[in-house]
């Protein structure tokens, strides 16, 4: 069953990397946004949702027991922080605190 936890973990934080990335891109094409806290707090959520995939990833490949688990516990954890990121950039967005 580990393994099938390891790969919703992937899949969620694949679609949200990739949600993330498009919308910096398209703030960053579009000129919507300048070097902001905004900008730079959403580059860190993409980066915090590719290292997600990739220990994911790592956990799903892995022959080792114990280093899968390791790894699905750095997944999570790293995908929690990702979630969370995005609730705090909108909530201080809603605010207007950014």
């Amino acid at each position: 069953m580990a393994k099938h936890k390891n790969e919703h973990i992937l899949n969620a934080s694949a679609s949200l990397l990739g949600f993330s990335f498009i919308a910096v891109t398209t703030m960053r094409t579009l000129n919507l946004i300048h070097k902001t806290k905004i900008d730079q707090f959403a580059s860190i959520i993409v980066i915090l949702f590719s290292v997600s995939v990739i220990f994911s990833f790592l956990s799903i490949r892995s022959n080792n027991g114990s280093r899968d688990k390791i790894y699905e516990t750095i997944a999570e954890y790293i995908f929690l922080a990702g979630l969370m990121s995005i609730l705090l950039l909108v909530f201080l967005i809603e605010l207007k605190l950014v």
